[in-house]
């Protein structure tokens, strides 16, 4: 972890680079759970991170750009979205799985390119506004606070993570993958 403080120090200039290299971490933490713990195969796991990150942006695009909430919102979504598409994806295994995780992430994929009013199509979504973290750092051009940001968010992910899979639960999780019936 001291590690990644190093790019606040060696290469400034990247930090922006870096606080996406954070974000896909986060990403790939969240994609440990489910392919490396639970042994469930999903092609279609991003698009519930852009969900996510659709939804952070449309609650700052009308008004409410706090970072934090923005986040929680986010994760809110994201998980409602996956409770309702649990319904579909628990009931099938294997190739079939594989499919449908790949479809609802296709599907929604065009949801998005085709509701260019709401999500900017492919264009992206326009006129998302930050606000200052604690109402003093702005996020800017050069990543100080992005990078701050996202390494704190990865940091307590990561901390989640590993309460998750050493709790009971993850021995639910290791057990799906060991024998799914």
């Amino acid at each position: 972890w001291l590690a990644t403080l190093l790019p606040f120090v060696l290469v400034p200039s990247y930090l922006v680079l870096a606080s996406q290299i954070a974000i896909t971490a986060i990403f790939a933490v969240s994609l440990d759970l489910i392919l490396g713990y639970a042994g469930i195969v999903s092609l279609g796991h991003a698009a519930f991170f852009g969900f996510g990150a659709y939804t952070a942006g449309l609650i700052s695009k009308a008004g409410w750009g706090e970072p934090f909430s923005g986040l929680l919102g986010a994760a809110v979504a994201a998980g409602v979205l996956g409770y309702v598409t649990s319904f579909l994806v628990v009931r099938v295994r294997h190739l079939t799985l594989i499919m449908i995780t790949l479809g609802i992430g296709m599907l929604l994929f065009e949801a998005a390119n085709h509701a260019s009013g709401i999500t900017g199509g492919n264009d992206g979504l326009q006129g998302v506004s930050i606000w200052p973290l604690f109402g003093r750092f702005d996020f800017d051009l050069y990543g100080y606070t992005a990078y701050a940001y996202a390494l704190t968010v990865l940091f307590l992910v990561m901390l989640a993570a590993r309460r998750i899979i050493h709790s009971p639960f993850g021995l639910s999780l290791r057990a799906i993958r060991e024998n799914a019936t």
